[in-house]
């Protein structure tokens, strides 16, 4: 009996139902938040994983990756980093996300999305039983 060609025969469709590695895994943003508030010209606090060894861009944009603006260049190279970066002026409402790029773009990478308006202070500056 080869237990060689038994270990083949069930492995094999295993090894198929893996998600291949691709470039979408070599990068991803683990701030800020999803459905965070940031105001313009406010810091927004920025974190990343980069295993692809190559400084990252990144990018401010809006719906469907429309790139807005770029907020930095080469930002390190080391397997995983933050920043802090301002803002710009940009218009209020949902859907902003922050997009990370190895310098070659084989990696790519994007944030929850977030939005760009007032920080809400929560219910206590409602009194209780009150209308404001």
């Amino acid at each position: 009996m080869r237990r060689t060609g038994f270990l083949s025969l069930v492995a094999a469709p295993l090894l198929a139902l893996a998600p291949p590695p691709g470039p979408e895994q070599a990068v991803s943003v683990t701030a800020p938040a999803a459905a965070s508030v940031h105001p313009a010209g406010g810091t927004l606090f920025v974190a990343w994983r980069n295993a692809t060894g190559q400084e990252l861009d990144m990018w401010l944009v809006r719906g469907e990756t429309e790139r807005v603006v770029r907020l930095a260049s080469k930002l390190s190279d080391a397997p995983a980093g933050e920043t802090a970066t301002v803002l710009p002026p940009v218009p209020d409402g949902d859907g902003y996300a922050i997009e990370l790029v190895s310098r070659d773009g084989s990696g790519r990478a994007y944030s929850a999305t977030f939005a760009v308006g007032p920080t809400v202070r929560g219910l206590s500056a409602r009194r209780p039983g009150g209308s404001g």
